[in-house]
């Protein structure tokens, strides 16, 4: 019976051995926050990641769906946090979409949203 135990381990060790090294980096935080709303004179865009990567691609979209320029290129080196610059952001809503590559070749995407104050929207 210990020798069916023990394969039977052996076994799921195999199985789950792989799974955990090929967990991937996630976005842990950004700044502003997900579903925050921030004070008018935002000009930076932060991404925190579980594990260095390298962003290919951000983009801040305001409601009309128009691109904001970025004032910073991407950077070329694997990091768990990135600052993209941008213009200073006009009162409304912003949804920001990525792209990265991890160090062994995963790409991720994700996106999070944000809204700018108005002199009648107070800030959380």
């Amino acid at each position: 019976m210990n020798r069916i135990k023990a394969a039977t381990l052996a076994v799921a060790l195999v199985l789950v051995a792989p799974a955990a090294a090929l967990a991937h980096a996630k976005m842990t935080a950004s700044k502003p926050a997900d579903g925050s709303i921030v004070a008018v004179g935002v000009s930076e865009i932060e991404l925190t990641f579980s594990h260095p990567l390298r962003l290919s691609m951000v983009h801040v979209r305001d409601a009309a769906q128009h691109d904001v320029p970025l004032k910073s290129k991407l950077p070329t080196p694997l990091a768990s946090a990135v600052k993209v610059g941008v213009e200073s952001l006009a009162p409304g809503p912003y949804q920001v979409s990525w792209t990265a590559v991890a160090e062994d070749g995963h790409v991720m995407k994700g996106t999070f949203a944000f809204t700018v104050e108005s002199a009648t929207t107070p800030a959380k």
